[in-house]
Order: structure tokens, then C-alpha cells, then sequence
């Protein structure tokens, strides 16, 4: 398989090249992208410790009609091999002021759209509180410097705790801790102004409520978060601060732990803590420096961390220093990633003590994308 790589990413590379040619023809916005990766990750076996490989390609479509818009996306992992939705909604323009949606949408917690700007995103994500997609409806309104928004989701966006293979992770059925999400409610409401000549803060807050079906007692747990988030931005510098708390009580069988709680994406299952709080600290600058082809050059240092807050609880951190930046349809980032009992940095999961790796790993994580 390998060896067909390069030759299937150097023919999608060559679809996106191509695609601008004929894509203002169609009745609908196209886009999407083909990346590439490579990872080296110091924990792993020599043999499997360095690898380049065909990370992804997706395509998206969107557009508008009279007072409505719509947009989805889909993506193709060959690195993990699977295929998945990341999201499909329809809006409603109800006025200048205020949408409606519905659809396979994002959830608004925490900062939006993202709580961070690297490729490896923040420990907030692998707890399903960052870029997070599920099935159901929101309004959004603003009211001069203030946004709102309310929402309420039915369930997951494939409603099958079982089915590992998603972007968004979510509530899980490992087979062992078998729990899924069953109606959610979100609240959000974001403060932006400008307390300095030349800058604007956003101050907000977020309250997620939502039921959790056992499917072993077919009894109904609930979870209850909230986040209170800042993001400053100052000519090239941006600071970004985010606190979360949150508690899953769980209906478990009997004689079953319920410190900890299965989630999932990206086709693996692991354990977080089901009643932690998480901490992210993000410091990005954008180079002023105008290069003759490379363009937006941003870099970073973001810092995040989770810990449980039953006795079982352990921090995972996660650190990531890079930089990203675009070259005509060319985009790269480049990570490095130092991961503590960190899910995807060698550790067992998330916010617990389970016995895994001890030591803090290091990964260089570098992402060449072509981007229409």
C-alpha cells in the first residue's frame, strides 16, 4: 500500500491544481483539499518511529439562495482508513441579526471556531469540547457587541456510540463502558470590545448540559460543563486563555467504575476522566515580514492540560510549538508536540492514572496541504 502512495497523492495533487479552472462554473461553492504528512514520534519502536505517508483528502460544497446558505464537508483519512462526515447544515437567515441552523453542526462552546491554531489542535478537542459537530439545531444572534447563541442536539452526528470511525470525538461504547450521547443543550454568549486603542478582546462564557443513555441499565446519566474563554488580539500578537469544568455522572452497572467515561474518533476508543477540568494558554504571532512567495506565516506556543478530580485523576498536558504558513495553494504546518499521559502522545488516554507511559514524549509533526 505504501508504495502506492506517492503516485495517489501525486494524482490528487494534480485534481486540486486543476480544479479552479472549472470550479467558478458550478451552481455551488467547491473546495477541499490533499495533504500529506510526516510524523516522527520518539516513543515508538525504531522501525515504526519515523513515518511519510498520505494523511487526508477532503471536499467540501457550499452556497446560498435568497435568505438560506448551506455547506458540508467530508473527508478521507488514508493514514487511519476510514471515511467520515464532519459536518452538512442548512441556515436560515432570519434577519441581519439573527440565523437559524440545523444540520450536522458545530457546537458552540468554548472559543470559536478553534481553541487553537496548530495542526494537532488542544487537549479540549480529544474531549469533544473543541471543533465538535453533532446533529441538531442552534440560533445564533447578535446584539451590537454581544453574540449569543442556544442550541439543542439530539444526539451524535451518526447516533451509534459504537461507530468509531468520526472526526468529532464523542461519548463512546467501548464495549466495556458503554455510554452514549442523548440530547444536549448549549449556551454561549461572547462579549468583543476594544479596552485598548487598537485591539479587541473577546470575553465569553459556555454551559453545555446533556443526558448520557447507558447502554448496559439503559438508564440516563447527564454530563454539565462550563467554560469561561478570552481571546485577545493586538496587531500581530493574539493571546488566547480558556478554563473548563466538567462532570459526567454516569447510570453504570453495578460494581463499574464511573471515574471514567469512553470516548472516541478517528476508528480508536480510549478513557478519560469523567469529572475533570482543562486549562489552555495560547500565545500566536503573525510575522509582518512580507516574503516574495511565502505568505501568512504565523507561529506559535500553546500549552493545554486535563486532569480528573476523583482520586484516579492524573494530568495529560499537551505542548506544541510551530509554525504555519501558505505558499499559493500551499499550506504547511510545522509542529512540535510534547504530549504527558496524553491520548495520541503515547499515553494511555486522557486525565487518568492508567498505568502507562510515565515519561513526556516528543513528535515533529510536519503537513504539506494543497488547498482549492
Amino acid at each position: 500500500m505504501r508504495k502506492l502512495l506517492p503516485a495517489f497523492a501525486l494524482a490528487l495533487f494534480s485534481f486540486c491544481a486543476v480544479s479552479t479552472a472549472w470550479a467558478d462554473e458550478l451552481p455551488f461553492n467547491l473546495t477541499g483539499h490533499a495533504r500529506v504528512n510526516y510524523g516522527h514520534q520518539d516513543w515508538q519502536l525504531p522501525e515504526f518511529r519515523d513515518g511519510f505517508e498520505f494523511e487526508s483528502f477532503k471536499l467540501g460544497v457550499s452556497g446560498d439562495t435568497d435568505k438560506f446558505s448551506y455547506k458540508a464537508e467530508y473527508r478521507w483519512y488514508e493514514n487511519v482508513d476510514f471515511n467520515t462526515v464532519r459536518f452538512a447544515d442548512l441556515t436560515y437567515h432570519y434577519d441581519e441579526r439573527t440565523d437559524i441552523t440545523a444540520g450536522i453542526t458545530q457546537t458552540p462552546f468554548g472559543l470559536q471556531p478553534f481553541a487553537s491554531n496548530n495542526f494537532w489542535f488542544s487537549v479540549n478537542y480529544y474531549l469533544g469540547f473543541e471543533d465538535d459537530y453533532d446533529a441538531g439545531i442552534k440560533i445564533n444572534h447578535q446584539r451590537g457587541d454581544w453574540d449569543f447563541q442556544a442550541a439543542y442536539f439530539m444526539n451524535d452526528e451518526y447516533n451509534d456510540a459504537a461507530k468509531f470511525s468520526r472526526y468529532s470525538f464523542d461519548v463512546a461504547d467501548d464495549g466495556e463502558y458503554r455510554n452514549q450521547e442523548d440530547g444536549q443543550y448549549n449556551l454561549r454568549a461572547n462579549y468583543s470590545a476594544s479596552f485598548i486603542r487598537g485591539a479587541t478582546t473577546d470575553i465569553g462564557v459556555s454551559y453545555q448540559y446533556g443526558n448520557i443513555l447507558n447502554l448496559d441499565t439503559l438508564d440516563d446519566g447527564d454530563m454539565n460543563a462550563y467554560a469561561v474563554h478570552l481571546r485577545h488580539t493586538q496587531g500581530n500578537v493574539k493571546v488566547e486563555l480558556q478554563y473548563i469544568d466538567y462532570e459526567y455522572d454516569l447510570a453504570v452497572p453495578e460494581g463499574q467504575a464511573d471515574d471514567r467515561i469512553a470516548l472516541s474518533a478517528f476508528t480508536f476508543p480510549f478513557l478519560a476522566a469523567a469529572d475533570g477540568e482543562t486549562y489552555s494558554a495560547n500565545f500566536v504571532y503573525s510575522v509582518p515580514y512580507q516574503f516574495d512567495h511565502i505568505e501568512s506565516v504565523t507561529c506559535y506556543s500553546e500549552f493545554s492540560a486535563a486532569k480528573g478530580q476523583e482520586a484516579s485523576g492524573k494530568r495529560s498536558s499537551q505542548w506544541i510549538n510551530g509554525c504555519s504558513f501558505g505558499w499559493s495553494k500551499l499550506f504547511v504546518y510545522v509542529d512540535s508536540i510534547q504530549g504527558k499521559n496524553m491520548w495520541f502522545s503515547g499515553g494511555p488516554g486522557v486525565g487518568l492514572d492508567l498505568d502507562g507511559r510515565e515519561e513526556t514524549t516528543h513528535r515533529l509533526n510536519i503537513n504539506l496541504g494543497i488547498y482549492f
